[in-house]
């Protein structure tokens, strides 16, 4: 779905640029504006965006308030919605295409305009969702990262207490079998004493 919106904006662009371009074969002297325009298109044709963008940008700053001025506004944001744009901008491009469809003079692209805010709005919204599921998918897996580290200490904690039991059983067990050797020792040598007091003296001799 949105492979399909990206290729309804540049089939925007491709119309918007014949159109343009027809103008220029009427025989007539180009103008300031068909030349800023030609120069403007043929360099985002070429993947200039940002000098395409420029040139517009001056011809608007030289011509304040004329319907031309006007119309750089859509090709701004023709240009941004380009999604072979290294900069494109959805947001600024729907930006620029409000400004455009909002002003009540007459203007020369507004169903194309129209339809190109449709189609970037689209765009910009599946771009955000696809942000928001990437970020919903980062936090699932650093909890499940935290959860394993939880387990991991958890299964450490309990080996080392294990460990801590088994030596200290084996500990008593030692300490069992050395009382129970010297027990046994004690009651050898109490045998050895009890037998000695008990066997009858030896005889006196003539």
């Amino acid at each position: 779905m949105r492979r399909g919106a990206a290729r309804t904006a540049a089939l925007i662009v491709v119309l918007s640029l014949v159109a343009a371009c027809g103008r220029l074969r009427t025989g007539q002297q180009p103008d300031d504006w068909q030349i800023a325009l030609a120069s403007a298109q043929a360099r985002a044709g070429s993947g200039e965006f940002v000098v395409a963008d420029t040139i517009l940008a001056r011809y608007a700053a030289r011509h304040p308030g004329t319907h031309e001025t006007l119309e750089t506004a859509y090709w701004r944001a023709v240009f941004k919605a380009d999604p072979t744009n290294a900069a494109s901008s959805p947001p600024m491009a729907l930006a620029s295409l409000d400004g455009y469809l909002r002003d009540p003079r007459p203007r020369d692209h507004i169903l194309e305009a129209q339809t190109l805010r449709r189609t970037v709005a689209q765009i910009d919204a599946l771009n955000r969702a696809a942000e928001a599921a990437s970020v919903r998918a980062q936090s699932a897996n650093n909890e499940a990262a935290n959860a394993k580290a939880a387990i991991a200490d958890a299964k450490e904690t309990a080996n080392k207490a294990d460990a801590n039991a088994n030596a200290a059983v084996a500990d008593k067990d030692n300490e069992i079998k050395r009382l129970k050797e010297e027990l046994a020792k004690a009651n050898a040598e109490l045998d050895r004493i009890r037998k000695r007091l008990g066997a009858p003296p030896p005889p006196t001799k003539p």
